[in-house]
């Protein structure tokens, strides 16, 4: 949504990593090298530098004690959103919940939010 924003009229961002110099170093540096040495990777593939162009509507959905992609992570973008002064977004916060959501309640409240997104959005 943010690299394709005359593409997408609203989307859902789950869990999702938004700056990968923050996430999991094992991983990430087995595809885009370390921070240091590869810095202009790290900014092309990381949402937050694109988060201007944000046209549709988007909503986030993160647990507070997701061990995987930490929470700090879309606080960060959260921010920055507010900084632009974006005002087509949402973040639905899940405080009791890691990366894989396991409450069934908060899967309901989840794609509640995802199904109200899209009839609010896509059946104008």
């Amino acid at each position: 949504m943010f690299n394709e924003s005359d593409v997408f009229t609203s989307g859902a961002a789950l869990r999702s990593v938004t700056d990968w110099a923050h996430y999991n170093h094992g991983y990430t540096s087995n595809i885009l090298n370390e921070p240091f040495n590869d810095p202009i990777a790290y900014k092309r593939s990381s949402p937050i530098y694109f988060a201007d162009k944000l046209k549709g509507n988007l909503l986030m959905a993160h647990g507070m004690v997701d061990v995987n992609v930490h929470f700090q992570d879309i606080v960060r973008l959260t921010q920055r959103l507010i900084e632009l002064g974006k005002n087509n977004w949402e973040l639905a916060v899940y405080p009791v919940e890691d990366h894989g959501f396991i409450e069934p309640s908060s899967w309901t409240d989840e794609y509640k939010r995802i199904f109200k997104l899209y009839e609010n959005t896509l059946k104008k």
